[in-house]
């Protein structure tokens, strides 16, 4: 992702844009300017979508000073970033989620490095680019595998994965992971979808945590 300095009415304004390469992985359901309409306060902010003649495409959004979510976190490590921000930046990821669950939209890769983090330090998923309506059909392209709900992978040829995730494997707890944040963890790889909690209960179980200091 590059920046861009646009300077509007006298004052300095931030953007990015993005240079999508395969544009087949690209899906608006009603248009780039519906995605414009998709407005909070941990999205990144779309602005606008270039289409060049031969056929180049560019994703303009707002600036995110600190990059993803992924670099944020391993540039610092757990001798600088603790429990509070972790579980911050846990509640902004799902306040957006909420959001677009609310809006019958679902984020094909919802990870940290589509996580970016703001100037002021707060998270925002970005990457509509990979964002599909919600319906019955299942897109079982490439996926990653470790955090890729159990039935997207039944059509896919992991013979070791699947029976194993069926079986009640479930990945260990990070280190330094509070159990009571490990607890919320697994209820979203139940196996069962229709018993893994919403994104709008995840932001409920995670503010509970944090308001009563149980990660400490």
């Amino acid at each position: 992702m590059n920046s861009l300095r646009h300077v509007k009415q006298g004052e300095g304004l931030y953007l990015s844009w993005k240079t999508l390469v395969d544009t087949s992985l690209i899906f608006f359901p009603f248009g780039p300017s519906y995605c414009r309409q998709l407005r909070h306060s941990n999205l990144v902010q779309m602005l606008g979508v270039i289409v060049e003649e031969k056929g180049g495409l560019y994703i303009v959004t707002e600036f995110m000073a600190k990059g993803s979510l992924v670099d944020y976190l391993r540039s610092r490590g757990r001798s600088v970033l603790g429990g509070d921000c972790l579980l911050k930046f846990s509640l902004d990821v799902c306040e957006a989620m909420a959001y677009l669950e609310a809006n019958n939209f679902v984020h094909r890769d919802l990870a940290a490095r589509n996580v970016l983090v703001s100037e002021d330090n707060i998270a925002k998923v970005s990457d509509f680019g990979l964002t599909k309506e919600a319906s019955s059909t299942q897109d079982t392209g490439k996926l990653p595998v470790k955090w890729t709900a159990p039935e997207a992978l039944r059509e896919k040829p992991l013979k070791d994965v699947v029976p194993r995730v069926e079986k009640g494997y479930k990945m260990d707890s990070p280190d330094g992971c509070p159990q009571i944040v490990y607890e919320v963890m697994k209820k979203c790889w139940t196996l069962d979808a229709a018993h893994r909690p919403s994104f709008h209960q995840l932001r409920e179980q995670l503010e509970h945590i944090k308001a009563s200091e149980l990660y400490l």
